[in-house]
C-alpha cells in the first residue's frame, strides 16, 4: 500500500511539474510576442507571472529583471535580481550570482535616502558572496562604496563592516591600511610585492 501512494505521488509531482513548466513556457512565449509587438509592458507582466511559478529559473528572472529595469521600474528589477543571485547560488554557480547582485545594487541605488534599509542589506548580501568566493577586498569595496553613497545621499545609515545586520549611524568605514589588516586583509608589502 505504501508503495503505490509513493508511486502515485511521483507521478502526481511530475504532472504538477510539468503542467507549471507548460505554464512558464505559455507565458514565456507570450512575453516574446508581446515585446515583438512593441508592448514592454505586458510582456513584464508575462514574464513576472512566469517568474512567480519558476523561482529557481535565473535565465527567467535575469530577463523579468533587465526589463523592468528598461522600463525604470527599479524595484521589480532589484526583487528578479536578487531571486536570480539565489537561484544561481541553489545551482551551484555562485560566482554568476555576482552579476546579478551587482546589478541589483546599482540599481537599488536610485531608491536612496527612501530605501536606505534595503540598499545597506543588499550591499551586505553582495559583500556576503564576494567573502565567500573568496574576493573579500571586493567586499570591503563594495561596503565602503555603498557608504560613501549613503553618505552623499544624506542618509544617517552606514553598512557595517563585519555583517552586522545594525550599523551604528556615525560608523562610516575605514579603509586605512591598519583597518584593513585588521579584516585579514593583506597589503602588497606584507604578501612580499
Amino acid at each position: 500500500m505504501l508503495s503505490a501512494m509513493t508511486t502515485l505521488v511521483s507521478q502526481l509531482r511530475i504532472r504538477i511539474n510539468d503542467s507549471v513548466q507548460s505554464r512558464v513556457e505559455q507565458l514565456a512565449a507570450e512575453a516574446k510576442r508581446q515585446s515583438v509587438a512593441g508592448d514592454a509592458s505586458g510582456a513584464l507582466d508575462s514574464y513576472r507571472q512566469a517568474a512567480d511559478l519558476m523561482l529557481g529559473a535565473p535565465w527567467l528572472q535575469l530577463r523579468t529583471a533587465e526589463l523592468a529595469r528598461k522600463l525604470q521600474q527599479l524595484e521589480v528589477a532589484v526583487l528578479h535580481y536578487r531571486r536570480a543571485a539565489a537561484a544561481f547560488v541553489a545551482a551551484g554557480f555562485p560566482k554568476r550570482a555576482l552579476a546579478p547582485l551587482r546589478n541589483a545594487w546599482q540599481s537599488s541605488m536610485a531608491a536612496l535616502p527612501a530605501e536606505a534599509n534595503a540598499f545597506v542589506t543588499l550591499t551586505l548580501e553582495l559583500a556576503q558572496v564576494q567573502r565567500d568566493l573568496g574576493f573579500g577586498s571586493d567586499g570591503i569595496v563594495s561596503i565602503a562604496n555603498a557608504n560613501q553613497a549613503l553618505v552623499s545621499c544624506g542618509c544617517a545609515d552606514r553598512v557595517p563592516l563585519n555583517g552586522e545586520q545594525e550599523a551604528p549611524e556615525s560608523r562610516v568605514i575605514d579603509v586605512t591600511p591598519r583597518s584593513l589588516s585588521e579584516l585579514g586583509v593583506r597589503s602588497r608589502t606584507a604578501l612580499g610585492s
